[in-house]
């Protein structure tokens, strides 16, 4: 993103080009520089690795029990169909009682859903229904935690620094994406998969202690008359779509939920009979999906504020879809691999972006119900993909649902980008 040098200029010395490069890696933490909000990123990072060894093994268990892709898309069905029914209450009660709280409060019951999995699985009485079970406990759970999260982090971060922070925790989430699903596929190897649901569950831990360590909140208190519940959840609803150029954003961001993210569900049928690389492959699919999410990260972060955002998710969005459909088509484990470091870049990027225009736009009392609309679009909306997904596996093959989905994302994106050119200008 910096300028490039003229041929006729003389090359920077050495010393001046690490000083350079020292400023860049500090605007990229600059969030940092708050405890605050060191706790909160580093316990989350510790967190989420669980939730990643998780993840893969939850999957391969699946895959195991019933040989089914439709029953990987009808678990990731379950796991987000709370986030279509609940996140938008979710972003209400963000708003009416103490984040922090109930923070803690959703992690102590992610531990406990853990625990029992795990507990089930080594007992060998694990069935199908019960992880499906698992996951739409999960996902309620998550439901509520999510608006709250990205409310909280809004809280606990300067201002001026907000932008930043929303980066930085793309970029925690998505290395623990890259290293989770690679110590889940050696979890699985070293001490199987209820090893795995045991390790998610002390990692909840992590994230409990950091939020006990927070004390400085920049929440405002100075809210309008707090209206009834119903009239709460309108309210959050009217003011995300009052902007005509801000819902077609959040329309295409569920259209991408719909039809793009599905992919990731797919993975375990790719490495074990598309590309024929076992547990540890899918670990490495994943674990390269989580590699280019960071990047993506880390070029939000250090870019900052820029103009127009909004052309910038619908280009990044075009470069997800080429990754995603090159993917579907190839077999060569290399290809694979680099296609889906593109998807997870572009993703992380659009989402980041899109992620920060609305929390700039919104006043605090009402940025849990913003970021329970967020939500809905990002993950509300993947329980109709997966289950689509799923379907168009079983009934023609992997490879052939990612390409039609792809194709019809990228008809929407081309359409939106053609006839709301007013999108282009969000900032």
């Amino acid at each position: 993103m910096t300028d490039s040098l003229l041929p006729s200029q003389p090359p920077l010395p050495a010393t001046f080009r690490k000083q350079l490069s020292s400023r860049q890696f500090k605007h990229i933490i600059a969030a940092l520089r708050e405890p605050e909000v060191r706790y909160f990123l580093g316990g989350s990072f510790l967190s989420n690795i669980g939730g990643w060894m998780q993840s893969i093994a939850q999957a391969w268990l699946v895959l195991q029990i019933t040989n089914s892709a439709f029953y990987l898309g009808l678990d990731g069905f379950a796991s987000t169909l709370p986030l279509s029914l609940f996140s938008f209450w979710g972003g209400v009660i963000a708003d009416r009682v103490d984040r922090r709280r109930l923070l803690i409060a959703m992690q102590w019951a992610q531990l406990s859903l853990a625990l029992i999995l795990g507990v089930l699985t080594q007992l060998k009485m694990v069935r199908v229904w019960h992880v499906i079970l698992f996951s739409f406990c999960n996902g309620l759970t998550q439901a509520i935690a999510w608006p709250v999260y990205q409310a909280t982090l809004a809280n606990i971060v300067e201002p001026a620094d907000l932008s930043n922070a929303i980066a930085l925790n793309s970029i925690q989430f998505n290395m623990a994406r890259s290293l989770g699903p690679m110590l889940g596929a050696l979890g699985l190897s070293l001490f199987g998969t209820a090893g795995c649901f045991y390790a998610n569950a002390v990692s909840f831990l992590a994230v409990i202690a950091a939020l006990t360590q927070i004390r400085n909140f920049h929440r405002d208190r100075r809210s309008p008359d707090r209206p009834g519940f119903m009239q709460s959840f309108k309210e959050g609803l009217q003011y995300m779509t009052a902007s005509r150029p801000l819902f077609w954003l959040l329309i295409t961001m569920s259209a991408a939920s719909i039809l793009g993210f599905p992919l990731v569900t797919l993975l375990p049928v790719f490495a074990r009979d598309i590309l024929k690389i076992g547990a540890s492959g899918l670990g490495v699919l994943v674990g390269s999906f989580g590699v280019g999410a960071v990047l993506g990260g880390m070029m939000v972060a250090l870019v900052g504020n820029f103009a127009q955002k909004g052309k910038f998710v619908l280009q990044s969005l075009f470069l997800y879809v080429g990754g995603m459909v090159f993917f579907a088509i190839s077999r060569n484990i290399l290809v694979s691999v680099l296609c889906l470091f593109i998807t997870g870049f572009s993703m992380v990027s659009f989402a980041s972006v899109i992620n920060t225009i609305i929390q700039g736009s919104v006043p605090d009392y009402l940025r849990g119900r913003a970021m329970s609309v967020f939500v809905f679009s990002f993950g509300g909306c993947m329980p109709l993909g997966n289950l689509l997904v799923g379907w168009l596996a079983k009934t023609y093959s992997a490879p052939t649902a990612l390409v039609a989905l792809g194709f019809f994302l990228l008809i929407f994106t081309q359409y939106v980008y053609s006839a709301h050119s007013d999108i282009h200008s969000l900032a």
